[in-house]
């Protein structure tokens, strides 16, 4: 409004031709009429607030002594930390289970375990297949979700 006002006439100043009616605003809001209407509605509802105070901490204290009391704790916004922390534990255990199948397959093919296969213990070949699949595996998986 006031770039408007100014437009049509440069001359023009918003706060002189407000002014008055921000007074008169001002001077309802704080009318001791209004102010002690306020006051009357809020001490009528802190009144009914200490009647009802007793009541209800008697109720308390009886489901206490009875037992029945249930506090319920909600933590928010703990899901995506959740779900990070699956991620990473299933991650850093699939690793595990790959390092000890290439250990194993190692030991199989340094104690020469036959049948063999050029010379090699297909045991511990078959265990390196396995184990470098599942490498291959984890190493898109990281990759697709792009954190590495």
């Amino acid at each position: 409004m006031e770039a408007l006002g100014s437009t049509l006439d440069p001359d023009f100043d918003m706060a002189t031709h407000a002014a008055p009616s921000i007074r008169r605003i001002q001077r309802e809001r704080f009318h001791p009429r209004r102010v002690a209407a306020d006051m009357f509605d809020t001490g009528a509802e802190f009144v009914h607030l200490l009647k009802e105070i007793p009541r209800e901490l008697r109720e308390i204290l009886k489901q206490a002594r009875q037992g029945k009391v249930k506090l319920e704790f909600e933590h928010r916004g703990l899901e995506p930390m959740l779900t990070t922390h699956d991620r990473i534990s299933n991650r850093i255990a699939f690793a595990i289970v790959l390092a000890s199948l290439v250990i194993g397959s190692s030991l199989i093919v340094l104690a020469d375990i036959p049948p063999k296969w050029y010379g090699i213990p297909v045991i511990g070949l078959a265990g390196f297949l396995v184990a470098g699949v599942m490498g291959f595996w984890l190493l898109v998986s990281i990759l697709r979700r792009g954190k590495m």
